[in-house]
């Protein structure tokens, strides 16, 4: 792992009480899709206030020029600093760090996310179109509603052969024409008549990944040893 101070380029909104963080990268940061790294923030201007640090998922692709993470904002301290930073603030970040991420072999691969445990398949999925990866992607994405869903807009903008993308709401708006409910074992098998030739990656809320490990390993007969799994504590399950 290495450690810089790197220049704060700001935030986007991406969904729902969901922000984008960019920074400048360093020209000597080297990472792959779904690795994550951490970001050491000073302290506020509180005299009660230390510095204090957490770790994201990269949803930023290694092609891409910047750095950045998305996350929910939760009111925690962390996310309430970070929302305070002005263009230009430096922010220390240290990594590469972590193994949620494709090896070598892997042709085709399932992503079944939940709220902001897309970030990871986000970052692959960039990667893979922009590398034009001979891999083929499906990511299953479960939000409670349209509204919630990070990355819509560019998910829904993806014209290609090998990556494929589908929502599932639990409680969508009404004119919602795509699947609703909850990850099952007969949605995956639906939507994955192959799943037998795949390689799952599962990330998203606690409740929530080990719901569908269950459902993956128990009810679909996904070898265990083809399922990897990554929890982002702190989130509810979203209506998953």
């Amino acid at each position: 792992m290495g450690e810089w101070d790197v220049r704060y380029l700001g935030s986007r909104d991406r969904a729902t009480d969901t922000k984008t963080f960019t920074f400048e990268r360093p020209r000597d940061l080297d990472y792959a899709p779904g690795q994550f790294f951490f970001v050491l923030l000073g302290p506020s201007d509180s005299p009660q206030a230390r510095p204090i640090e957490h770790h994201f998922s990269f949803s930023s692709s290694p092609t891409e020029a910047h750095v950045e993470f998305t996350t929910r904002m939760t009111g925690h301290e962390f996310k309430n600093r970070l929302d305070m930073l002005k263009a230009g603030d430096m922010v220390h970040i240290a990594g590469p760090d972590g193994a949620f991420m494709l090896r070598p072999g892997m042709r085709k691969v399932a992503y079944v996310c939940g709220g902001i445990g897309i970030t990871p398949a986000r970052s692959t999925v960039r990667w893979a179109l922009d590398t034009a990866a001979d891999i083929d992607i499906v990511v299953l994405y479960g939000n409670r509603d349209l509204a919630g869903t990070a990355f819509r807009e560019e998910f829904d903008e993806i014209a290609s052969s090998n990556v494929r993308v589908v929502n599932v709401l639990s409680e969508p708006e009404p004119d919602w024409a795509g699947r609703r409910g909850h990850i099952d074992g007969e949605l995956v098998q639906q939507e994955l008549p192959d799943w037998n030739e795949r390689d799952f990656f599962v990330s998203g809320p606690a409740v929530m990944v080990d719901s569908v490990v269950r459902v993956l390993t128990e009810d679909v007969g996904v070898s265990a040893d083809r399922v990897r799994s990554e929890h982002f504590p702190g989130y509810a399950s979203l209506g998953m």
